[in-house]
């Protein structure tokens, strides 16, 4: 394999930018030897002496690159191996605090009661006061349990013989050495792939040019780089392995090991999920004609009884609507890993076990497998005139069955995070909202058709309807509140702009929390004209299946008018959004890429306009109905032209995915984000780090890739006495002054620059670690 190839296949995507230009320099070469001038005579010393001094302008130019690619790679590595140390003494501090009070860092016993009431005593704090300040600090005071919890609760504790905040703390911590062992990992690929590059494509610039100068540049710079020296992330990688099989895993290597382990950068798929895809697949090309052929050809009971198609379509189209959806998600998984798109980083899931784009491909196909067969059976049922109507609401409880069965089956951890997210998408407005929450709320906002299918399979099931009939003609007429007069359109309305509210909630949300105006508030607005559309569709359908006036006279409904204006305007609004927004196109900086944006991923500019203009002509869709609704002949099918309607949102939602998703790997590659930032401590370290990723952010020689979550101690200020609050202003301005000092003097460019501040910055810890007590005692002084 090619080392060019070799390095697009093994590199970290967030950090493509700051490797060597390999394939740049491979050319650089190439071009030299192309545009060299030839050598006519070997004896002309004049022919020679130009052929010389064009290879040796041609070097001074390459080797100076090569020098701004050491430079660029030095600095990189030194920032990063600078972050790792900071987490590393993070979670050494960490792992000896819990030490220090339980005695034992693994969760496997429960600590002592002794130890928890040593723990309080440390803290020296009164039963009510510490309830109060945890009522009062809950969604923000990160405290260890031993130090908010009274000698009563502990009694408590003992009965139940569990203490399930240590057990949580403790697996937070071991998912933070997991990601931090993983960051190792990637750091000292870093390393060799950059070595291998230089080393390559000196040896490549000998071979063409017929000369050692690239040899020796190579000992004289490379070998003595310090991305190549350091040894730092070895010891780093050594250490790691011993602290977490000593103190997290109880000595067991094999089991830490299994924690630890760093997925492949390609993901490898199982041979048992492709065979069982291709099983599932195989079933479903035999299905589906089948069913086609079973409509026309058993469109008739054996009574003579026409098939009822219409509540076939009712029932079975949302549930082949979300099927869909789970297969071309996995299509869209497959696409992201081609391209380098690092989905699993941007969703926060689990890289050592999330679903494959095999797995999601086969979790759909086996549905629709099932969507088939009982499709199937109410084509015979109808036909043999036997209950046909049981069969779609068997199929309804078979997939939730599915998805919440507790058993350890058909992937329940991503069931299970399916479920929890979706709980974050319904209380949105209650806890901040990731981005995992907003893409799923947005997938929710393609398949209103199936919120508003509810309306019709609640009034079917549990209205007064004999759905065990096999006589549709002679079923009473639903007589329940919600399936009679303006009340079921004004219920369909609210269940089909039900998504389109809970991501209104959601951008309302963020701005509560961000204060920022644009975007949220007007992406908020957004939502709201989709609401609006959704609204003046019921009342169109409404007026006109209610008034006789309307129904006879079409042009006369002033509803018609008011819907097409809402519907203009909220996909005019949708179509800016998500071209400018959404997928960051039409960028004014783009460059070579004209109408798209300076950096794009996938491999032809033609898949960017091709999602343009099908994002302009799926949006304005919906004009058809306005031809369907002055033409009431075609009416008979506006349940068929829906479903239609649906099967291009989802289309849609599809495209959308892969642009939605390759803007916010580019957001993070900016801040070079490859594994996340797991913080746990829960306690004070000495360094306030809001001021210092403050100071990092607004220095021009040091780059902030990632801003952290401050991690509260049990220490508020709120507390404090005029006297300590002066005391820790004192503090913070001397760590602020540290800074300043050393941020004009160091600009981390190597790693012993580094490894001097870190160390001054540990010292700086010890010493306001050793205070804790003390300044303890000053907020239990500062009550009275």
């Amino acid at each position: 394999m090619k080392f060019g190839v070799h390095l697009l296949a093994n590199l970290t995507p967030e950090w493509n930018s700051q490797y060597i230009q390999y394939q740049y320099m491979k050319e650089l070469l190439n071009k030299a030897i192309a545009e060299a001038p030839i050598l006519v005579n070997n004896d002309d010393d004049d022919d020679k002496s130009a052929y010389e001094e064009y290879f040796l302008r041609v070097d001074e130019e390459f080797f100076e690159y090569c020098g701004k690619q050491v430079t660029k790679i030095n600095t990189f590595f030194a920032e990063k191996l600078a972050e790792a140390l900071r987490r590393f003494t993070t979670l050494k501090d960490e792992i000896q605090y819990r030490k220090l009070i339980y005695g034992d860092v693994s969760p496997c016993r429960n600590p002592p009661i002794a130890i928890i009431q040593k723990a309080n005593k440390i803290g020296q704090c009164h039963d009510d006061r510490i309830l109060m300040m945890h009522r009062n600090q809950r969604s923000s005071l990160k405290t260890p349990f031993s130090r908010i919890l009274p000698d009563r609760f502990v009694k408590n504790a003992e009965k139940q013989g569990k203490q399930r905040i240590i057990h949580k703390d403790t697996k937070t911590l071991k998912l933070a050495f997991s990601e931090y062992y993983l960051m190792l990992i990637l750091l000292q690929k870093y390393q060799l792939l950059n070595f291998t590059g230089f080393i390559k494509i000196l040896k490549k610039h000998d071979k063409l040019f017929h000369t050692t100068r690239g040899d020796e540049w190579r000992k004289l710079h490379i070998d003595k780089a310090t991305f190549y020296t350091s040894t730092t992330v070895t010891e780093l990688i050594r250490d790691v392995e011993r602290i977490y099989i000593d103190e997290l895993e109880s000595g067991d290597r094999a089991q830490a090991m299994k924690r630890l382990r760093v997925p492949p950068l390609e993901e490898t798929q199982s041979t048992v999920v492709t065979f069982r895809l291709g099983i599932f697949i195989g079933v479903i090309a035999v299905l589906l004609p089948m069913v086609i052929i079973l409509i026309i050809v058993l469109n008739k009971s054996q009574s003579g009884k026409p098939l009822a198609w219409r509540e076939a379509l009712h029932l079975y189209r949302s549930s082949f609507l979300i099927i869909l959806q789970i297969i071309l998600a996995g299509i869209n998984v497959y696409g992201w890993s081609s391209a380098g798109v690092n989905h699993i980083l941007i969703f926060e899931l689990d890289p050592r076990n999330h679903l494959t784009y095999q797995q999601l491909l086969e979790t759909g196909a086996f549905l629709c497998v099932l969507w088939c067969i009982s499709f199937i059976a109410f084509i015979l049922t109808s036909y043999l005139d036997f209950y046909p109507f049981i069969q779609p609401l068997i199929f309804f409880i078979l997939m939730i069955i599915l998805l919440i069965n507790p058993a350890p089956i058909l992937y329940r951890p991503a069931r299970y995070w399916l479920l929890r997210t979706l709980g974050l998408v319904f209380t949105g407005a209650f806890h901040r909202i990731h981005f995992a929450d907003n893409w799923l709320c947005n997938q929710l906002t393609s398949i209103e058709l199936a919120f508003y299918d509810l309306e019709y399979f609640f009034c079917f099931y549990f209205s007064n309807h004999e759905w065990w009939s096999t006589n549709l003609d002679s079923l009473p007429s639903p007589e329940h509140v919600f399936c009679t007069g303006w009340t079921r359109f004004l219920l369909q309305a609210l269940l089909l702009a039900l998504p389109s509210m809970l991501r209104f909630i959601q951008c309302i949300r963020r701005y509560y929390d961000t204060k920022l105006k644009y975007p949220h508030l007007v992406n908020a607005g957004k939502y709201a004209s989709s609401i609006s559309v959704a609204i003046t569709n019921s009342l169109r359908r409404g007026s006109i299946a209610l008034s006789n006036d309307y129904s006879n006279n079409l042009i006369s409904n002033p509803f018609v008018y008011t819907w097409i204006i809402a519907a203009f305007i909220s996909s005019t609004y949708k179509i800016i959004w998500d071209i400018k927004m959404d997928w960051g196109l039409f960028d004014k900086n783009a460059g070579e890429n004209r109408f798209l944006r300076d950096h794009i991923i996938y491999s032809s500019k033609n898949y960017y306009y091709y999602a343009i203009i099908q994002e302009i002509v799926f949006r304005y869709s919906w004009t058809m109905n306005i031809f369907i609704q002055f033409h009431s002949g075609a009416a008979e099918y506006a349940d068929v032209t829906g479903f239609c309607f649906g099967l291009i949102e989802l289309i849609r939602r599809f495209s959308w995915n892969f642009f939605r998703l390759e803007n916010e790997h580019l957001n993070n590659c900016g801040r070079y984000r490859a594994i996340r930032d797991i913080s746990i401590k829960p306690i004070a370290t000495g360094v306030d780090f809001t001021l210092i990723s403050s100071k990092l952010s607004k220095t021009p020689s040091i780059r902030n890739r990632l801003t952290s979550v401050r991690c509260q101690t049990i220490i508020e200020e709120n507390n404090l006495t005029t006297k300590n609050k002066a005391k820790m202003d004192d503090l913070k301005n001397n760590i602020e002054d540290f800074f300043n000092n050393q941020m004009s003097t160091y600009h981390y460019k190597t790693v012993s620059e580094v490894n001097t501040i870190n160390t001054t910055l540990e010292n700086i810890s010890s010493r306001r670690y050793r205070s804790l007590t003390s300044l303890n005692n000053c907020l239990n002084s500062s009550r009275t």
